[in-house]
C-alpha cells in the first residue's frame, strides 16, 4: 500500500535524493486509504481497456479531457490523490500544491491570493484584473480572480497540474500551465470509510476541523455530499507599537453537491460553496540595510522574526461564493457535457501599507468580482481509432475596485515620532469588464497500436473594457478629513496636480492557439512523446497605475514551447520514471518593473505593468518514485531552469533590463520523501514519514536582482523539512498522528516589497517571513 509524508513537501540534499529515489508525486496516496485509482468526475468518458488503471498504482487523470491513465498521457503531468489532503495534511491553502511539482511554485500571504509560477511562467502583478497565465480550475470551472483561487482544498477527488502551454483544451490564459481541483463527489455506490471528520490542532493554537460525509437520497438516483472546513489560527507576531498578538487568520469553507442521475445515460451534478476568509493583523516588517539598522526617518525596526511594527489598523474580510452546473449526456456513440459556473469574490480591508510605526502611508480597499462561464463540449468514443473532441467555451467578468491611500496629518492618529511625509489623499476607482468566447477542437489520430498523433486549435475572441478614475490630493495643504478613524469616506480636501486623471479604455484581441503531439507506446509501460504547443495570454491594463504615462495597454503574451518527454515504469510497476525536457520561445512577456518613480505622488515606490519583447526558458524535470519492498516508498524529483529576458527595454526612458533572470524561477529544485510502514501484527500500524525540498537562489523582482546591496528582494537556496508519524489500527477506522513542519527551523523570506529610495531617505526593504517550526497533531475518524 502506497504512503505519503505529512504536510507540504521539501527537499534534501542531491545526494539524499537519489539515494531516497527521486519522486513522482503523481502516484501518490496516503494509508490508510484505498489504493483504488483516482476516477473521473461523473460523466467523463471511461478508459478504454488499454489504458484501464488496474494497477494498484495507478492513477486515471481527465487531463486531456478523457479518463486516462496517467502514464499513458502525452504530456507533463502531476496528479495528487485525494489522500494526500486528506491523510497527508496539506491543502490549507490552494499554493501548497505546488510545493509538490517540479519547477514551480505558489508563494502567497496566509491563505490569499496565490502567485502561480510553473517553469518561470507567472504573473509579478497582483491586480485583480490581471488573469495569470497559470490557469485555476475548480471542478473544471476557470476561476479569473487569483485572489479567489487561494481557498482551502479539502474533501477533494485529486489535483492535476498540467505544465506547459495549454491552449486548446484548456485555453483561458493558459501559457504557464493549468491547475483543476477535483472535489470528491457524491456517489450512489457508497464504499467503505468514504465519509470522515479530522481535527487538527497545532502551533499558534491553529485549529482546524474538517468533515466529508455523502449520502444516496433515492437508490440508484439521487445521493448528496456535504464538505466543510474550518480552520482557525491565532497570529504568530507580535505587534511592538500596540502590544497586540498580529496575522490571525479564520478561514471557513462549505461545500454542498447534489448528484442525480435520472437515467444511465444521463447525469447532473450541482455543485455549490461558500468561503468565509478573515486576517487581522501584519505579516509584514521592515529590515535596513545600514549599519546603525535605521530605515527612514530615525526610525530601526526590530530584528526578530516574530515582531512586526505598524500603526495603522490591518486586516481583510473576504466572502466567497459559488457553484457550477456540470450535464453530461450520452448522445448515440457521442458524450454531450455542459459545465456552467459561477463565482462572486467580496473584499474589504486596511493596512500599515510603509509597515512602521510612523504615519506615511496607509491604505484601505474596497473590491468585488464577479464572473460567470459556459462551456460545451461533444466528444466521439476514445475506442475509435480516430478520436474527436469540440467545444465552445464563454466567459463573463465584472470586477470594480476602489483602493483608496493616505498620509494623515502629524499627532491626528497614534503614530511613532518622526514621521516627515506631508498629508496626502488618493482614490483609485475602476470598472473593468471581460468577456471572450472560444471554439475549440483536438483530434487523436492512432496510426497503429503504438504510435498515435494529437493535434488541437483554438479560436478565442476576448474584449476588455475599463472606466478608470484617479483622485489625488495637489498637496498638503489641499487635504482635511471629517473623521480619522474612517478616512477612505471622510475625506473633505480637495483634489488636483498630476495624480488626479480618468480614462475609458476599450480594446478587443483575437487569438489562435494550437497543439501538435506524437507518442510512441514503446511498450505497455514505456512512452515517449515530443509536444509543440503555442500559447496566448490575453492583453489587458495597469489598474495600478498612479500617473497618466503608466494607464498602458498591455498587449498579448505569446509562448511557443517545445517538449520532449518519456514516461515510464519498471520492475512491476514497483518503480516509475518520468523525464522531461522543454524549450520556451517567449514573445511580449507581461513584466511588473517595480521601483522609486520620482515623478509619482510623494515619489512613491510604484508597479509598472508593461510588456518585455523576447524571453527564452530552458529547463528539464524528473522525477521517480521508488517502491522497494512493501512497507517502504522512496521518491523525488528534480527540475533544472534556466531563464532570461533577451530584450527587456523599461518604458519611457527607463532601464535596459535585458540579460534578467524571470521571477520565483530558481535554476534548480530538488523533492524528496520517504515513508515507511511498520505492522503491529493484528493491532494495525505506524507510519515514520519525513520530507524536505530544496529551492535554490530566485529573485523576487525583474530589478533590481543584486544580492549584495539588496538582498531582502532575494532567497538564496534553502531547505525545507518535515516530519511525522501515525498510528492506524487494524480496523482502518481512525488514525492518530504528530507532526513536526519545518524541524530544521529554517529562515527564509517567502516574499518582500521593494522600498529602499535614496532619494526619500529609506535605506531598506519590506519583507514576510516563512512559518519557523511548528508542531501538532491530528485524529481523523473513517465511517
Amino acid at each position: 500500500m502506497l504512503q505519503y509524508p505529512r504536510r507540504t513537501a521539501g527537499t534534501l540534499s542531491l545526494a539524499t535524493v537519489i539515494a531516497f529515489g527521486l519522486q513522482f508525486p503523481s502516484i501518490a496516496s496516503a494509508a490508510p486509504a484505498s489504493t483504488a485509482p483516482a476516477t473521473a468526475q461523473p460523466g467523463a468518458d471511461a478508459p478504454s481497456s488499454e489504458s484501464s488503471a488496474s494497477d494498484s498504482n495507478d492513477i486515471v487523470v481527465t487531463a486531456g479531457r478523457r479518463a486516462e491513465r496517467l502514464q499513458d498521457v502525452p504530456t507533463a503531468v502531476t496528479a495528487l490523490t485525494g489522500t494526500l489532503f486528506r491523510e497527508g495534511g496539506i491543502g490549507r491553502s490552494a499554493n501548497e500544491v505546488l510545493n509538490l511539482v517540479p519547477n514551480a511554485s505558489a508563494g502567497s500571504q496566509q491563505h490569499g491570493r496565490p502567485r502561480w509560477w510553473i517553469r518561470g511562467v507567472g504573473a509579478g502583478q497582483q491586480q485583480l484584473d490581471l488573469a495569470n497565465p497559470v490557469g485555476f480550475y475548480l471542478d473544471d470551472v476557470y476561476i479569473s480572480n487569483a485572489s479567489a483561487t487561494g481557498l482551502p482544498l479539502f474533501d477533494i477527488e485529486r489535483v492535476e497540474v498540467l505544465r506547459g502551454p495549454q491552449g486548446t483544451l484548456w485555453g483561458k490564459n493558459t501559457t504557464g500551465g493549468a491547475i483543476n481541483i477535483i472535489s470528491k463527489a457524491p456517489t450512489l455506490t457508497p464504499g467503505e470509510n468514504e465519509n470522515y471528520v479530522r481535527l487538527d490542532y497545532g502551533s499558534y493554537n491553529e485549529k482546524i476541523a474538517e468533515a466529508g460525509v455523502g449520502a444516496v437520497l433515492v437508490p440508484d438516483v439521487l445521493a448528496t455530499r456535504i464538505s466543510v472546513h474550518l480552520d482557525n489560527r491565532d497570529g504568530r507576531y507580535t505587534n511592538l507599537f500596540t502590544g497586540n498578538n498580529s496575522n490571525a487568520i479564520k478561514d471557513n469553507v462549505v461545500r454542498a453537491q447534489l448528484l442525480y442521475k435520472p437515467t444511465p445515460g444521463i447525469t447532473a451534478l450541482l455543485s455549490g460553496h461558500y468561503r468565509d476568509y478573515n486576517t487581522d493583523g501584519s505579516y509584514w516588517t521592515t529590515a535596513s540595510y545600514a549599519a546603525n539598522g535605521v530605515v527612514r526617518n530615525g526610525y530601526a525596526p526590530s530584528t526578530d522574526k516574530n515582531a512586526v511594527s505598524i500603526n495603522a489598523p490591518e486586516y481583510t474580510r473576504n466572502t466567497q461564493f459559488g457553484g457550477s452546473l456540470h450535464l453530461t449526456a450520452d448522445v448515440g456513440a457521442l458524450s454531450l457535457t455542459s459545465i456552467t459556473g459561477f463565482e462572486k469574490f467580496k473584499t474589504r480591508g486596511a493596512g500599515d501599507t510603509d509597515f512602521t510605526p510612523l504615519e506615511i502611508s496607509r491604505g484601505y480597499t474596497q473590491a468585488r468580482s464577479q464572473q460567470w462561464t459556459q462551456e460545451f463540449r461533444l466528444a466521439s468514443p476514445e475506442a475509435n481509432r480516430l478520436n474527436w473532441i469540440l467545444g465552445a467555451y464563454y466567459f463573463n467578468e465584472k470586477i470594480v475596485s476602489n483602493a483608496y491611500s493616505a498620509t494623515l496629518p502629524a499627532g491626528s492618529v497614534p503614530a511613532l515620532a518622526g514621521s516627515t511625509a506631508p498629508a496626502a489623499y488618493s482614490l483609485t476607482a475602476y470598472n473593468h469588464h471581460a468577456e471572450s468566447g472560444a471554439a475549440f477542437g483536438s483530434a487523436t489520430f492512432k496510426l497503429n497500436d503504438a504510435i498515435k498523433v494529437t493535434a488541437g486549435a483554438r479560436w478565442t475572441r476576448e474584449t476588455k473594457t475599463l472606466e478608470f478614475d484617479r483622485s489625488a490630493s495637489a498637496n498638503a495643504a489641499a487635504t482635511s478629513w471629517s473623521n480619522y478613524s474612517h478616512w477612505w469616506d471622510s475625506y473633505t480636501g480637495t483634489f488636483g496636480g498630476p495624480g488626479t486623471f480618468s480614462s475609458d479604455l476599450k480594446k478587443t484581441w483575437d487569438a489562435f492557439t494550437y497543439d501538435v503531439t506524437p507518442s510512441w507506446k514503446i511498450a505497455r509501460n514505456n512512452l515517449v512523446y515530443f509536444k509543440y504547443s503555442h500559447g496566448v495570454k490575453s492583453g489587458g491594463f495597469n489598474t495600478a497605475a498612479t500617473l497618466p504615462v503608466a494607464l498602458t495597454i498591455v498587449a498579448p503574451e505569446k509562448l511557443d514551447a517545445f517538449e520532449l518527454g518519456y514516461k515510464s515504469q519498471w520492475f512491476d510497476q514497483r518503480l516509475t520514471f518520468n523525464a522531461t525536457v522543454f524549450h520556451y520561445q517567449y514573445n511580449n512577456v507581461q513584466v511588473n518593473v517595480v521601483g522609486p518613480n520620482p515623478g509619482a505622488v510623494g515619489g512613491a515606490t510604484v508597479s509598472y505593468l508593461q510588456n518585455a519583447n523576447k524571453a527564452h526558458v530552458n529547463g528539464a524535470e524528473f522525477e521517480l518514485q521508488a517502491h522497494p519492498i512493501e512497507p517502504l516508498v522512496l521518491s523525488g524529483a528534480v527540475g533544472i531552469l534556466r531563464t532570461k529576458y533577451d530584450n527587456l527595454q523599461v518604458l519611457n526612458g527607463g532601464a535596459n533590463l535585458s540579460g534578467a533572470q524571470f521571477v520565483r524561477a530558481p535554476k534548480l529544485t530538488l523533492n524528496g520523501s520517504a515513508a515507511y510502514t511498520v505492522p503491529l501484527r493484528s493491532v494495525g500500524s505506524v507510519e515514520l514519514g519525513a520530507d524536505a525540498r530544496y529551492t535554490s537562489l530566485q529573485f523576487y523582482y525583474v530589478t533590481p536582482q543584486d544580492t549584495v546591496n539588496r538582498s531582502l528582494l532575494t532567497q538564496r537556496g534553502y531547505t525545507i523539512a518535515n516530519a511525522h508519524i501515525s498510528f492506524t489500527p487494524s480496523s482502518q477506522r481512525f488514525t492518530v498522528a504528530a507532526f513536526v513542519n519545518n524541524f530544521l527551523d529554517t529562515a527564509y523570506i517567502n516574499h518582500s516589497l521593494p522600498q529602499a529610495n535614496a532619494a526619500a531617505g529609506i535605506t531598506g526593504d519590506t519583507v514576510e517571513w516563512g512559518d519557523p517550526r511548528t508542531f501538532g497533531g491530528s485524529l481523523i475518524v473513517r465511517f
